[in-house]
Parts: C-alpha cells; structure tokens; sequence
C-alpha cells in the first residue's frame, strides 16, 4: 500500500507539473521521475524549478471547487479576491487604493489604505438587466367574466421573471401572438397605432415556428434576434400594456420546452411592470375559455404562424402582484504597487488578469449550475501576474538607488466574464490620471501552451513597439502567433486600449474545455506559463527603467475591440451583418448610444460618430437596443440601410450599405 500511495502521488506531482500539456515537460518528469526512488515528492517540483513551484500552488488553489468557479458575485470569489490581496500584501507592495469614510459629517479620503477597490457590476454595466433580481414575493389569480377569483401557485401555475419589475395589476386579457414589433419578410406583430393601454398582454415565446417546432426564420435549433424576450415585454409595455404574461407554444422543439422559466435566464431587460410565465395548461384553459371563437393556445399559436394578429379576450381578467428586488451585488478588483523610485515613479505600468470565472455557470458557463473550475481562464493569468509580482519586487529591491524605476501595478480585476466590468471599473477610476499609465501588460489563458505556440496582440499599440518586443520574444523562444480575428477586445487590456494606453495582450489559444467545468488545473502546462510570466516581467523591467516613454497609436492595425463583450453576445443568435457600432446599453428609451464606431465599416459610412443616438432605422422607430438588434438580425449584405440618429440634440440621418459580418 505505501508503494501504491507513493506512485500515485508522484503521478500527481506529474500531473501538476504540466506532464499532460507538452511533451519535452512530459519527458523531464518522467527522467525526474526515475531518479526520485525513496525521495519526498516535492523533489520534482524542485527539479522543475522554484517558478513552477509557485506557479503551481497558486493555480491549483485559485481553480479548487472552494472558490465556486469565482463568479464575480460569489462568496467564493471573495476568497479569491482575499487570496490575491494576501499574496501581495504578504510580498510588501503598497495597498493600492484609497478608502474614504464619513468622520463627523465629513469625508475623509485615505490613500494607500486598501488592497480592493470595490464596485457593483451593475453600475459599470450600461447593460440593461444587469442588475441581479430577487424575487421577494408573488400572488396571481385569474377569473372569467364575474366568476370567483381561482389563485395561481408559484412555481407550478406560474413564475415570476427575471426582468419582471414591482407591483400590483389588475384588467382584461389581450392575446398579442409573439409580440413581434417587426419580424423577417415584413412580419409586423403590432397594426400601427395598436392601443394596449389598460390590458395584460399574453405573448408566446421564441418567434414563428414550422410543424416541426423550430423557427421559420432561423435554421437548425437556434432562434434569431426577433425571438429575444426582453424585445417582446419592451414591445408590449411601450403599447401601453400594464403586464405581460409570456407563454411557451405548445409543440415547440425542446424536451424541457414547456417549463417555467427561472429568474437567472430571463433576467436580460429590467421594466417597472410585472412580467410573468404562466404554464401551457394554465393558460390553454384562460385562453380558450376567453376566446370569442374559443380556439385552443395550439390553434392560437398557429394562428399567428402565418400571420400577426392582436386577439381582444373579453371577461377573461387576471390580477399580479410581484415585488421584486435588485440590490446590487458588489465585487472588487485588487492591485498592489510596487513604487518606483527616481524621474519616473510617477508612471504606472500595469500587469494585470482576471481572477474571475463563471461561477456555476451563470457566466457564460458550458452548463447550468456546474462549478466551472476556470484554471485557464483565468487561474492560469492570475497566477503568473501573482509570479511576476514576487519576482519584481525581488528585482526592484536590487536596483542601484539612483536608478530610475516606473512604478508597477500588479493589479486583479473582477466581472471580467460580464464584460471586462472591473477593468473597465477601474479604467474610469484609477489610482492615477489615465495619461500617467504609461503600458499595460494583460495576461489571460497563459496555461495551456501547445507546441510552444503563443498568441500576443497590441504589438501595433505604440511607435516602434513591435522591433521593440523581438528581442524578448527570440530570447522566450514561443512560436509567436498572431491572434484569431474579433479576439483583441475580449480582455481586459481593451480598457485601457480605449484610455490612449498602448497594451500587450498573452493567450495560450482556445481549447475544448473553454468555459467548461472540465477546465482543470490538471490540464494546466505550468512551465509554459511560467515562461510567459518570465517574458512579461523581462518586458516590464525594460519599460520601467527605459527613459522613452511608449508612444500610443490610435489605430493600432492589430483589430479593435470586439462590437460586444463575448459575455452579452449570445452565439446562436448573431446577426449575419456587422454595421459598426459598439452600442451603449442604456435605459432612457431615447434611442441607441453610440459608444464606438470603427473604421471602414457601414456605420463610418454613414456618419455616425461616438456619442449619437441612433432613433430610426429605414423608418422605423429605435427607442433602445431590444428594438434594434432584430432589425439589424434581419438584414442581409448589400441591403440600404438609412439611420436617423441625434447628434447634440440635432437630428440627423446617414445612409450606408450593410457589409457581411465576417468582412
């Protein structure tokens, strides 16, 4: 038995040092492994040297199921949080933040106080629904003509949604088929001038279907954009209805398809009024019942197949009373500083990862309710800034005294996975003006180097900086890779990219395990990432001590961030043409924000430039980003399009020719 226990663990130890993820590692572990006979197992992570020691126990115990996959929301990431800030307070850095606390009515500020600097995700996110939901309580009942009132039951008869917002209603049934305000081949769900006012509308889910249950205007199992819910309760709601009870077909595709919905999948969209799901019998029976020609949820459901129709259902009455809450959920970042000394100190470089994850998958997650480990994405970054922090500060310690040093920010963001939040958090308040960050170093997936490959982007973000970077990059020895197209501005670095800071962004590529919960520690190729660690701090210590400063390039010909954080883009539902815009999320109902436009795109083309507000679209009406992204989802390459759009109150209109989304 202890023979057994002792070559289990040694595979273990194996395991851990990247055995499984290249083969010249495999080979040195397995020599490592001849040679140990009796020796203590912590032998071969000598041989592979203190580096990975060290890489390995951060990366081990970010990715441990203690941490709940480090949903930025989660009490597990909070231990995260908390094992990062002591790992850098334990290497002596500077807190980097300030905290500020009310003494005898007065604000008192405190530099340097604190390691995190907290925030709620949902007051960075311009997206709507962004806030979470708590569901406090519910009642509903519903009646026919003067009959007595029969209560509905939570959780069996129906649900509260997600984006369901606090109150108390009561009036008629209106059946408004999937309200659709504009669908494919001209579909219009609502007449022009349809009144609501007064009524509860009732709405199917997902969009037009064909006999067999899936969508007419989208192929396979996949919805298109007309199928969002937070488009259908907008639709309803701007028309005057005081609720909206969503219902699923009967005979769509799907196993589960006639379930409640929960609160945590519908909580894109946030309205004042309630917003319910009622369950197919339920509402089989109210609508049939209602109905002056008494058609069944079926024969009503294939009625609006064809065509749209609004359907009046007299003496049917329900009445809602949902309370709601969205408290915001806090999470924080945390960074250490490593002062500089001299001319410089100054000047901030920033090395920075994301220590969050996607939780139990509500995070862009492979699987519902699943710890998602996340030790690439981002256990295996987090670790090798937490590296390059005890390294450097070792090396700043060894510099002449009149040596002059740039300060460095080692520096963890959160809510990354819900759209580079905390970075994006921390770009609009940072320790130091944004014009005193002189570089950024962001490492995200650095585990899992295959073949000695490595991605790096931003090498255009300065003068000179990619001539520069060649000799660290022949002396690291990596097969350089550039990265796949659209992937530049789904990390953190692109804060900062759109601050005027030139970046460097290291990724180890895609795998099959990539938000998945088999992202595993196991999986991870710690001297790979060590290397890129070591790179990155070689390149930081040549910045900080350099006299030139690293001049930025606007247009860095490396490709712009993403029109959309991958987090809020849902995959099956793309548009087949890009216009050109990164859109604000806002709530104002006035129009879509134009937070970026890129160059050489339809929305260049047609004038648009940040800060507009696009309010039409070949005219029709655009009050926020649910009315929009079905029509853009319904445009196809080289249709016209015409935008009406406000520009410092004036209005304006541009014209331009809608390209494919891949050109």
């Amino acid at each position: 038995m202890t023979t057994t226990r002792r070559t289990v663990s040694v595979l273990t130890a194996l395991l851990a040092a990247g055995a499984f993820a290249q083969a010249p590692v495999a080979d040195q572990a397995t020599d490592a492994l001849a040679e140990l006979g009796e020796a203590p197992i912590a032998a071969l992570l000598e041989r592979l040297g203190p580096d990975v020691a060290l890489y390995d126990m951060h990366v081990v115990t970010l990715s441990n199921p203690f941490f709940e996959g480090r949903g930025a929301t989660t009490i597990g990431n909070e231990r995260a949080a908390d094992y990062v800030a002591w790992h850098l307070e334990k290497l002596g850095l500077t807190p980097a933040f300030s905290t500020v606390a009310e003494v005898d009515g007065a604000e008192v500020v405190t530099p340097n106080a604190s390691f995190s600097q907290p925030f709620a995700p949902s007051e960075v996110s311009s997206r709507r629904g962004s806030r979470p939901v708590k569901v406090l309580g519910s009642e509903a009942g519903m009646r026919l003509g003067d009959g007595d009132w029969a209560t509905l039951i939570p959780d069996l008869d129906y649900a509260v949604l997600g984006c369901s917002g606090s109150g108390e209603v009561e009036g008629e049934l209106v059946f408004v088929g999937y309200s659709i305000a504009a669908g494919a081949g001209g579909y219009l769900g609502y007449p022009p001038g349809t009144d609501l006012e007064g009524k509860i509308a009732v709405a199917l889910r997902y969009e037009p279907l064909k006999e067999d249950g899936t969508s007419r205007w989208s192929e396979g199992d996949t919805w298109s954009l007309y199928a969002t819910l937070e488009a259908k309760v907008s639709a309803a709601l701007r028309r005057g209805a005081k609720a909206v009870i969503i219902v699923t077909p009967p005979g769509v595709a799907g196993e589960d398809a006639d379930r409640l919905a929960t609160v945590r999948e519908t909580a894109a969209g946030e309205f004042d009024a309630p917003v319910i799901m009622l369950s197919q019998e339920r509402a089989d029976f109210l609508l049939s019942s209602a109905d002056p020609e008494h058609r069944s949820l079926l024969e009503l459901r294939q009625l609006v197949d064809e065509s749209p129709a609004i359907v009046e259902m007299p003496g049917a009455s329900v009445r809602l009373s949902t309370r709601v809450d969205r408290t915001p959920d806090m999470t924080r970042n945390v960074g250490g500083l490593l002062r500089g000394r001299g001319e410089l100190a100054d000047e901030i470089i920033v090395i920075g990862a994301h220590f969050d994850h996607a939780g139990y998958g509500q995070f862009g997650g492979k699987v519902r309710d699943t710890i998602h480990p996340g030790a690439d994405d981002n256990a295996s970054g987090t670790s090798a800034m937490l590296l390059a922090a005890a390294r450097l500060t070792e090396r700043y310690g060894a510099l002449p005294e009149d040596a002059d040093a740039r300060s460095i920010l080692f520096l963890g963001f959160s809510a990354e996975e819900s759209g580079l939040l905390g970075s994006r958090y921390y770009a609009e308040h940072p320790i130091e003006p944004m014009e005193n960050h002189a570089f950024m170093f962001n490492m995200d997936m650095v585990g899992r180097v295959t073949n000695n490959a490595l991605m790096i982007g931003g090498d255009q973000t300065a003068e000179g900086l990619a001539d520069w970077m060649a000799p660290f990059l022949g002396s690291a020895g990596f097969d350089i890779q550039p990265l796949p197209p659209g992937v530049f501005g789904r990390s953190d670095h692109a804060s900062f990219f759109r601050k005027g800071v030139p970046c460097l962004f290291f990724f180890s590529g895609f795998h099959e395990q990539y938000h998945a919960p088999e992202d595993v520690s196991m999986l991870i190729n710690r001297v790979g990432a060590v290397r890129v660690s070591t790179m990155v701090q070689e390149m930081a210590l040549a910045l900080a001590t350099r006299p030139e400063r690293p001049v930025f390039v606007e247009n860095d010909g490396s490709g712009r961030p993403t029109e959309q954080p991958p987090s809020v883009r849902p995959p099956e539902r793309r548009s087949n043409v890009r216009f050109g815009v990164q859109p604000a999320y806002t709530t104002d109902g006035k129009g879509v924000l134009v937070e970026n436009v890129f160059p050489g795109t339809t929305a260049a083309e047609a004038g648009l430039q940040p800060g507009d507000i696009m309010t039409g679209w070949n005219g029709t009406a655009i009050t926020g980003v649910e009315d929009w992204m079905p029509l853009l989802g319904g445009a196809k390459p080289g249709d016209e399009v015409t935008v009406k759009f406000l520009r410092a109150g004036q209005e304006m209109t541009g014209k331009g020719t809608l390209k494919a989304s891949g050109g």
